[in-house]
Parts: C-alpha cells; structure tokens; sequence
C-alpha cells in the first residue's frame, strides 16, 4: 500500500485491523522526515525516535490484545509550535521562549491523544505568529516543499509544508487572519477554520484569551484531505470546562449532509486587490463543477467586505494600540533579538494609535460587519471565493502585500467556518485553494461542499 495517499481514518481502520502497524507507520514517516525536513524545516521539534517507537509499538500490543481502541489509534501526526504538548518546547517562534517546555497538554492535544494519537513533534511559524509567511530566529524559515525559494505561507506554514511534503498525514494548526487557510491553499491541502467559539483555546502560548483576539483566534485541523479535518473536529470539539467561550454545539456528520438545496454566492473581487488570473479562473471551474450539485450558484458578495482591512488590521493584527502590546509582550518573554518579519509588522502597525473613544466606535463597526455578514449568509448558507491573491510567493514578499490576504480576513471578522480545498495549479504548477464559507456553526456543509470540490479536482488531476 502507498502509505502517503491514506486518509487518517483509513490508517487508524487499517492499525486496528492488523492489515497495517502502528510501528510501521511511525517509521515510514520518521523515512519522510529524514528525507525531506532538512529542506523544508517545517517540523522543528522532533520526538525522540526510540519514544516514538516504543509509543507505536505499545498501540500494536494494544490491538493484539483486543482492547477498545479510539478513533485515532497509532496514528501520528504534528502540532503547530504555540499549542502546548507536554515535555516538548513551545515557543511562538519568539527568542525569549526558547527554554520554555511544556509541563501539560493543550486540551486539543490531551483529545486527541485520548484517542490514540502519536505526536511527530513541533512544527514551524514567524514570530508570535504575525505573519503570513514562516521564519523566525529560532527556528529559521520554513520553506515551500515544491520550491525552496518560495514561501508556504504562514502562520501555520510549516504544520502546512510538514503535510504536504509527506513528513505528516495531518495536525493541527491555528488561525486568526488567515493562519490555516493561506498555507492550505499554497502547499495544496486541507484546513478548516471553524465556527469562533467551537474548539477550547485553553493552552495556547503564551494565554488563551489574548486580548482583542479572543474574538478571531482559534486552533483549526489541517490534513491531505476534507476528511482528515473533519475526523479531527469531531475529536477536538467542544468545551472543556476551562475556556468560558467555548460553545456546546454539538458537530454534525457531514458526510449525510444534503447540499441539493443549499444557495450559493461567490465572487473573485472583494475591491481591495486583483486576483491572478489563473485563481480567477479555477475558481469559475469551481462553481462550474459545484453547480448540479447545489440548489442555485449566483454571482454576489457581501457589501460590508469594503470594511475589512480596517477592522482586521486594527483590531486584530495591530491591537489598536500602535502594535505595543505585541513588542511589550515579546519583551516580558525575555526575546531581546526580534526577527525581521516582527520588526516589519511592528512598524506597520505603529501606525494605528486609537483612543478609547475610537475604539469603542471601531467595536462597534465591527458588530454591525457581522450583522451584515450573517445577514448575507442566511440568503447564501455557502460562498465561495479566493484564499488570496496570489498563488506561493518568494520569501519576505508578503511584507508588502497585506491586501493579497484581505479575502480570509472577512472571515476571521464574521467567525464564520471556513474550509480550503484545493481546486487547481497555477501555469507554474503552483496549488490553488479556495475558500468555502458557511454559516455559524454549520461546517457539516461547509465541510461537504468541499469533498465534492476536492472529489472532482482530484479525480480530474487524476486523468491528467
């Protein structure tokens, strides 16, 4: 069997029912990490080989014993370097965490772990996360798996180039402006953001709450496929009792999930940036192939999307306050040295100094947006539009072009869930995701919308 062409459910299937080892996947990913890792520096914390082996080998035992199993049994996978995972370091990418170990799981972990998974180790980002590319001086950059000169995005970039280089089947990522999507769209896999309020934030680096980023942050599961992410929402879900605003909304399945009837809206110009042409046209392929499946298909955006780089880079990103509560808690964790990338984002955001009175007008533009955006979504339950502007780009070059990634800042705004699948390749064989926006609470279509997509792409890049 091609180990690298299995979802996470049928290698967890496949472990329990003897046909394939927990020991011999671990190793053949272990192979794929000696190989390819050197190159990509996505996974930056490796565990011990001989704890893995001995973890793999206890799960085979495991199975011969005929003990119940979980849903995740022997399976390894990877975390994002700002999720806590217990005796392995954690560090936002930040110099003054770089002594900092982990004593407990995050909750996400602790669940998933619940259900038998192996952890791989620690994957990459920039510096405490705020960038849409991945370097930082601890680790250094994180490089494209196709092409070493270009970026995989960020700031889930190296959990993103980890997958798609084959050193990890899935793992679990982070998004508040785009941090899942963006890298899911430029290796070619899959991530979802999920409904604000689903997945318990306890054990985020360095505090769950983070401030302003309460309203926008949240883990989110990445994979090579749609089903890998909704395997692990399912298991990650829920509240645990800690984190005040995780909701009780229970997952729905969303494999007998019926689309037929379901409107759907989608644009390639949000009026902030030009798309390339080659996203422009996937996309319509997209709609094209979704159409019979669907109820209607209309050419519509969201009025308030001429609100989103405002509100996103003001309340979000720059924390309304000049970026100084970025560069103050970088200092408090003891990083003396700050990345370049940091350093850029800093200056950016020295230019939003609100007052009080400011920003209590900004949160209160920022309801009225999501008033619109849910208004919007009720007429379309799915949209579907670009991830960002452009397909992989050289590294650094995203400094400069923080209107490319205004298309997954709308929906770090609304909260809304989002899943990216991949629809195509560029003239440069570089992938192209696109975004499938669904209402509050409702991934289960968000997530079926795009296994059909991923369904078709697949099977047509098959035929090719």
């Amino acid at each position: 069997m091609d180990i690298a062409t299995l979802s996470l459910r049928t290698q967890a299937d496949l472990i329990a029912s003897g046909a394939l080892s927990s020991e011999a996947l671990v190793r053949h990913y272990l192979d794929m990490i000696s190989k390819h890792n050197g190159e990509v520096n996505a996974i930056v914390q490796v565990a011990r080989v001989e704890d893995l082996i001995a973890q793999a080998q206890a799960a085979d035992e495991k199975v011969r014993s005929g003990a119940p199993l979980g849903r995740l049994h022997g399976v390894p996978m990877t975390v994002k370097d700002m999720c806590k995972v217990a005796g392995f370091p954690c560090t936002m990418g930040t110099e003054g965490l770089a002594g900092f170990v982990a004593e407990e799981d995050a909750t996400i972990v602790a669940r998933v772990k619940a259900q038998g998974a192996i952890i791989l180790g620690i994957t990459n980002v920039p510096e405490l996360l705020m960038a849409f590319e991945t370097d930082n001086l601890v680790y250094g950059r994180t490089n494209h798996p196709l092409d070493s000169q270009l970026s995989p995005g960020g700031s889930s970039g190296g959990e993103a180039a980890a997958i798609a280089s084959g050193c990890s089947p899935a793992g679990l990522g982070s998004d508040s402006m785009g941090s899942v999507r963006v890298p899911a769209s430029m290796v070619g896999i899959a991530g979802l953001k999920v409904t604000q309020g689903r997945l318990p934030q306890t054990g985020r680096v360095p505090m769950e709450g983070a401030s302003l980023h309460v309203r926008s942050a949240s883990y989110g599961p990445m994979g090579r496929y749609i089903d890998d992410v909704a395997l692990l929402l399912e298991i990650i879900a829920g509240p645990d009792g800690i984190d005040p605003n995780t909701m009780p909304v229970p997952v729905q399945d969303y494999q007998r999930c019926d689309i037929s009837t379901l409107d759907v809206a989608w644009y390639e110009n949000n009026g902030w940036c030009e798309v390339q042409p080659e996203i422009a046209q996937a996309l319509r392929r997209a709609v094209d192939t979704l159409a019979p499946f669907v109820g209607s298909v209309t050419n519509d955006a969201p009025a308030c999307l001429n609100k989103v780089k405002s509100l996103a880079l003001e309340m979000i990103a720059f924390g309304a306050d000049g970026g100084q509560s970025w560069y103050q808690g970088a200092k408090l964790m003891g990083s003396k040295a700050l990345s370049p990338l940091f350093e850029a984002f800093l200056e950016s955001a020295s230019s939003c100094q609100l007052t009080v009175t400011e920003l209590r007008g900004r949160l209160r533009e920022w309801d009225q947006y999501n008033f619109a955006m849910q208004a919007f979504s009720q007429r379309y339950p799915i949209t579907l539009c670009p991830v960002s502007a452009t397909t992989a780009q050289a590294h650094g070059h995203s400094v400069g072009q923080i209107d490319n990634y205004t298309f997954t800042m709308a929906y770090s705004l609304s909260g809304q869930p989002v899943a990216t699948v991949c629809i195509g390749k560029d003239n440069n064989g570089l992938p192209i995701g696109v975004q499938v926006v669904g209402q509050l609470w409702c991934e289960h279509q968000v997530l079926a919308v795009a296994s059909v997509l991923e369904r078709a792409f697949s099977q047509s890049d098959a035929a090719n």
